[in-house]
């Protein structure tokens, strides 16, 4: 089932919660994280880590309040690792605390862990075992079962103390309902293990606080109960490396076995991976997913105390409550209990690539011989032919290369450079040239190589190069005239604060400002021409109005003339 994953679109491709993941449980796909199940052993490590907080936690808060609702006989089994996460003057604050959220009672883990201290004994004195792995922690039984198969034999056959307690306050109790409480997301799977029924939720630490605050309860305002001493056990030391020996170490009649305490996900894998050669015979191997144990659990939420803290306080609250009637009665009443679990392996299925698909995958990015294959770990695999693999069984995708993407990046970039018909020159603060690309080459008529670490005053004035310098002020399309090398360019002046350059990027405008000239003179040219047109066309119309005004004129006076003849003509005509 699926406990935990990654909030989509928040993945930026760093790659860190690969890198963590001790199994490489992690598919990219589309550029976007994906936890996948069958593969996860829940130790929440690639949450912890993940810079963007993009995790998603299957939370039990919701059911458990229907449950609340429904029965208020609803009883708590507290992992002990609270006396390390949580401020109290008095362990009864926090119990005081878990109440006021509806629950009927509050016990404490632990407990649990002296139930199946007999089941442990047993199998400790069975010689035909030689190397035993305590089973407490789900996150190494998940660990061994899919990626140790040959090894589940090793597995104590015992379920684990939370387990255990569970049952026993179902039955001994009478509590219908039980929800545990601590600092495990693998507890979250556990509970939902075949043949387990002792827990019906499982809750971190982390719900833990934010259901306190979203009710308003801080536990350090709780009133302190001096009466209260069930949790008085000396399993409290159960969360802290070699706790699980300390349970059972009094029981123990014929130490044949060497005690062997691991925690860390990466070194319970050396240890299973030594266990595997056969390095190890008689040994009682204490494993924790955990470094430094239960009390660094991945859901203990953002507390002001350091690990190391929290394993001080821990140790403090359990040397400071001797065993109590409660657990002395758990170990003298000879409780009828099955505690045997049975291991099943189930091994993880993967698809072997060839040798021709893994050179194929590796050659797409670039890698055609073995010194191409860097295996930096960027990507997160430890190795470029683990990624291969990866690729090949739909797990990584191919671009997740970082050296072969900043290269692609860097030679696509260089290509561009290059290939601009532009001049483009970079220059120290000395106005020394570091850069200068075959454009420049062209349009100055010099080879790179007689100009790099040289002077740019050497090729032209170099004063707005320095103007930019000095006052971090860019130039932006600023024409300049080269007449030494017969150009007229407009020139973009930056200045490139991280590395302290000055680029430029000079483009040759001569043709188009000889066209531009050119087009002028023509329509000076043009303009005069219509002119000149119009001047004349002027002086032709003034000179035939001229000669037409006299005509007109000498016409008029005959026509008056001959008017008057034929009016004297005309008798009675005045």
């Amino acid at each position: 089932m699926e406990v935990i994953n990654f909030a989509s679109a928040n993945c930026k491709n760093c790659y860190k919660c690969l890198r963590a993941c001790p199994v490489k449980a992690i598919r990219m796909e589309n550029d976007q994280a994906q936890i996948v199940d069958e593969r996860c052993i829940t130790c929440g490590t690639c949450l912890t880590i993940c810079p963007q907080n993009a995790k998603t936690i299957k939370s039990d808060i919701q059911r458990v309040k229907e449950l609340l609702k429904i029965d208020k006989d609803i009883a708590v089994s507290l992992a002990p690792s609270f006396a390390g996460v949580f401020h109290f003057n008095h362990y009864s604050q926090i119990v005081s605390a878990i109440k006021r959220l509806g629950f009927s009672n509050v016990y404490q883990t632990s407990v649990g862990a002296r139930l199946i201290a007999s089941d442990y004994l047993k199998h400790y004195n069975d010689r035909t075992k030689p190397n035993l792995i305590t089973t407490a922690c789900p996150a190494i039984n998940y660990l061994v079962q899919k990626y140790y198969p040959e090894l589940v034999e090793c597995l104590v056959p015992v379920v684990s103390p939370m387990e255990a307690h569970g049952r026993y306050l179902k039955k001994i109790k009478g509590h219908k309902e039980v929800a545990f409480i601590g600092p495990c997301l693998a507890k979250k799977v556990e509970i939902h293990d075949n043949g387990n029924y002792g827990i019906d939720a499982a809750l971190t630490f982390e719900e833990l606080t934010a259901w306190w605050k979203e009710e308003g309860i801080d536990p350090i305002l709780e009133p302190v109960n001096e009466q209260d001493n069930g949790f008085c056990d000396d399993a409290n030391f159960y969360p802290i490396p070699g706790g699980s020996y300390k349970t059972i170490k009094p029981l123990i009649e014929d130490p044949w076995r060497e005690f062997i305490e691991v925690s860390g996900k990466e070194n319970c894998m050396l240890m299973l991976d030594e266990l595997r050669k056969g390095e190890f015979h008689r040994t009682w191997i204490e494993m924790n997913a955990c470094e430094g144990g239960c009390i660094n659990g991945p859901a203990i939420d953002i507390i002001d105390r350091g690990p190391f803290k929290r394993i001080k306080c821990v140790k403090i609250f359990a040397r400071h409550n001797s065993p109590c009637k409660e657990s002395i009665s758990i170990s003298g009443q000879g409780l009828s209990f099955d505690f045997e679990k049975k291991f099943e392996p189930t091994p993880i299925k993967t698809k072997k690539p060839s040798e021709q698909d893994i050179t194929r995958i590796l050659e797409a990015t670039g890698k055609y011989r073995p010194e191409h294959e860097l295996n930096c770990g960027a990507c997160g695999y430890n190795s470029c032919r683990e990624k291969a693999e990866a690729v090949y069984n739909g797990m990584a995708e191919i671009h997740m290369c970082l050296p072969y993407m900043r290269n692609r990046a860097e030679s696509l970039s260089n290509l561009i450079i290059q290939s601009t018909p532009n001049a483009i020159i970079a220059v120290d603060k000395d106005i020394n040239v570091q850069v200068f690309n075959n454009g420049a080459e062209t349009m100055f008529r010099v080879n790179s190589g007689d100009v790099i670490h040289k002077p740019l005053s050497l090729l032209f004035d170099d004063d707005d190069f320095r103007f930019v310098s000095k006052t971090k002020q860019n130039i932006i399309n600023k024409k300049v005239v080269l007449p030494q090398y017969g150009l007229i360019t407009k020139q973009d002046i930056y200045f490139e604060k991280e590395h302290s350059l000055v680029i430029s990027i000079i483009t040759d405008i001569t043709e188009e400002q000889q066209i531009q000239e050119r087009d002028a003179r023509l329509r000076r040219e043009t303009i005069k021409t219509a002119q000149e047109v119009i001047d004349k066309q002027m002086r032709v119309a003034q000179e035939i109005a001229s000669v037409l005004g006299e005509t007109t004129a000498e016409t008029k006076v005959l026509l008056n003339k001959i008017q008057r003849l034929l009016i004297d003509e005309i008798p009675g005509e005045d």
